[in-house]
């Protein structure tokens, strides 16, 4: 073959964001095909994830993606190994495809196996360029009648929730979200609290009461009492909204039927690693 130019082998950098000599080198075992050498490239650093693989992933970004209507969105955890790489821009793009690719796809809650699958040229061009492991993690896709998402500025935790009515405040979403976020509520309502817990705090509610020697009448009321307390730190739409400072001091159920929101059906939290 003709000797490799400069100009090939800065072509082929330019394209891929490779190292020089590696680019030589993907050029040389390719006779100078540039098309050539980039499969090569990529068939090389497919082998070097795989025998990477057992590598510790504990940083990372949680991807996410609303389609234009506000009716679809996705949610994707994507794992590293540093926290520089988790704050690349190049990781970050990726992590938000890949939420895109679930969003767009007929699975709620399809495999990471089968995300990372149909997304393999892509993931492998990015390992490529900052040569650490990625592992892909919570995957869901989430519908209704409008969508809000909101990713801690660390990108590490974020939330996702699908609402039934359309917010009247554009922020009072986002702003739900974040709540989420920070107090990871455990179900959206009382209906996603397991029975044998509210039953569990009910009864020893009734049994304390009693043991106390409350009036037979204000028994049930202490109990119902403890439920609702217990549920108000635990469930969401019962939970007080976080951002009292904009909202006042309400529950986020009230907060969102002021503003044209007449329930949350889905929620999604994802904390990389956890």
């Amino acid at each position: 073959m003709a000797e490799l130019t400069a100009s090939q082998v800065m072509a082929l950098r330019k394209k891929t964001g490779l190292p020089m000599m590696e680019c030589k080198q993907a050029l040389t075992a390719n006779a100078g095909d540039e098309a050539a050498a980039i499969e090569w490239l990529k068939e090389k650093h497919k082998g070097k994830m795989e025998t990477r693989s057992d590598r510790e992933t504990g940083e990372g970004r949680v991807g996410v993606y609303i389609s234009a209507d506000g009716a679809t969105g996705g949610i994707v955890e994507l794992r590293c190994e540093t926290a520089p790489v988790g704050k690349n821009e190049m990781f970050i793009s990726l992590a938000n495809s890949l939420a895109e690719f679930v969003a767009k796809g007929d699975d709620n809650a399809p495999k990471a196996e089968a995300v990372h699958a149909a997304n393999e040229a892509a993931i492998t061009d990015v390992y490529g360029k900052l040569q650490e492991t990625m592992n892909i993690g919570i995957c869901r896709k989430l519908t209704g009648d409008a969508l809000a998402a909101y990713v801690h500025h660390d990108g590490k935790s974020a939330a996702m929730l699908a609402m039934v009515g359309k917010p009247s405040n554009d922020d009072v979403g986002k702003n739900t979200a974040m709540h989420a976020t920070f107090h990871k509520p455990v179900a959206v309502n009382r209906d996603g609290v397991p029975a044998e817990k509210i039953t569990e705090i009910r009864e020893k509610a009734i049994a304390d009461a009693k043991e106390s020697g409350k009036p037979e009448g204000v028994v049930d009321k202490i109990a119902e009492g403890k439920v609702n307390a217990y549920c108000s730190e635990i469930v969401l739409l019962e939970q007080e909204h976080a951002r009292s400072d904009v909202y006042g001091k309400k529950k986020v159920k009230d907060v969102l039927k002021e503003n044209g929101v007449t329930d949350v059906t889905e929620m999604v939290l994802v904390v990389v690693g956890a």
